[in-house]
């Protein structure tokens, strides 16, 4: 099965999610990182020695090499043990192809990032590599953090290392004076953007979960504003977003904080896996002013001393 065009709306908090099985569990994934759908044939793979158990070899996928990941062993859990034909989910993410063998597919389902109750890492058996779950058809579909999955097995990739060029900022850049709302719902992808900006000078820095916290918090200074103009309310120069997010997508939190709250003037980037010329024209649309794909952080830095540079001059320190 080739992937066909994503129809859904930019900015309505919509999504869907490919449910699919291994053992007797159910789990999910974004239908946007899913390029095709295949029949597991191992003539197709060549097994090479490597050191993380779920890593199956590469495999053959339109006359090139992608690696293959036994998603079964990256989660831990047993699989379909009398199921000769496992299936192989071939995804497009953080500019890399990679194929996950999984037991059998179900179906897609239309549903709204609202529906999805984000699960504590401390209290989920399957750690950080599930970041939520989804009511759906009398069942629980857990939704798969693959970028936790692949920064296990390759934990270089996460975030790129940081050049000279952006470790030395450029002269009238105030990296210290920058305010930033930093909303991202996985644990690594946060904590490895934060230790990466405060490194070099970033100190302000305030972060979310899910773009449904990021929201209430620009709406909660905004009502401080309208209550009393003279109010001492710091709003943030520069809100960073993934895309995709349980309660609230990027998409949504952009369109409805320049729409909704009118904070037109908060320049808006996209951080995110899916960036593709499709996600380009929805960034566009809801307004967004850039769009970087993890793990780019050196391109991500260099439109924020940019930002960072406009608000200096604007509203120098004093």
């Amino acid at each position: 099965m080739e992937k066909q065009e994503i129809l859904l709306e930019s900015g309505t908090n919509e999504m869907e999610l490919m449910a699919f099985r291994i053992g007797a569990s159910r789990f999910g994934l974004n239908v946007a990182k899913i390029l095709a759908i295949q029949r597991y044939d191992p003539a197709l793979v060549t097994h090479i020695p490597l050191e993380h158990p779920a890593m199956m070899g590469m495999m053959l996928y339109r006359k090139r090499t992608i690696p293959l990941v036994d998603l079964a062993v990256s989660l831990k859990i047993g699989t379909e043990q009398d199921n000769e034909r496992p299936i192989v989910m071939i995804t497009e993410f953080n500019n890399a192809t990679t194929g996950f063998r999984v037991d059998r597919v179900d179906r897609i389902y239309r549903l709204h990032w609202h529906d999805f109750t984000p699960i504590d890492s401390l209290l989920s058996s399957y750690g950080e590599s599930i970041i939520g779950s989804v009511h759906m058809d009398d069942s629980e579909i857990l939704v798969v953090d693959l970028e936790r999955i692949l920064a296990d097995i390759y934990p270089e990739q996460v975030i790129e290392e940081l050049t000279k060029e952006t470790i030395e900022k450029s002269p009238g850049v105030s990296r210290e004076n920058m305010r930033l709302f930093f909303a991202e719902d996985s644990r690594t992808i946060r904590e490895a953007v934060v230790c990466s900006l405060k490194k070099i000078g970033f100190k302000n820095i305030q972060v979310f979960d899910n773009g449904q916290k990021a929201y209430d918090a620009l709406a909660s200074l905004q009502a401080q504003i309208k209550k009393d103009a003279t109010a001492q309310v710091e709003l943030p120069h520069l809100l960073l977003t993934d895309i995709e997010m349980p309660m609230m997508d990027g998409l949504t939190l952009c369109k409805k904080t320049k729409e909704e709250l009118g904070l037109r003037q908060i320049p808006v980037i996209m951080f995110s896996s899916l960036i593709n010329e499709q996600m380009k024209l929805k960034c566009q649309e809801v307004g967004a002013s850039g769009y970087i794909t993890k793990p780019e952080v050196n391109a991500l830095i260099g439109i924020l001393d940019k930002i960072c540079q406009e608000a200096t001059a604007c509203h120098p320190a004093a």
